[in-house]
């Protein structure tokens, strides 16, 4: 789905670079940029490793604290 909005992005964009000078074309680059951003949003994050509940810092005693 991200390879589609980023196609129709490039869409809007060739469009709107040939209709320069009209209003329309304005139209076409806030839809191209909204397109981007939907593609933006397919990406998802990494998974962050997960840790155990009891993991405390591994320097703990060189801040006044006692493991």
């Amino acid at each position: 789905m991200k390879e589609r909005h980023i196609h129709t992005a490039r869409v809007y964009l060739r469009e709107a670079i040939s209709r320069r000078g009209t209003a329309f074309s304005w139209t076409l680059l806030q839809w191209a940029g909204n397109a981007r951003r939907r593609a933006a949003a397919c990406i998802t994050p990494a998974a962050e490793p997960v840790q155990p509940d009891l993991a405390g810092p591994l320097q703990l005693d060189l801040f006044g604290g006692s493991a």
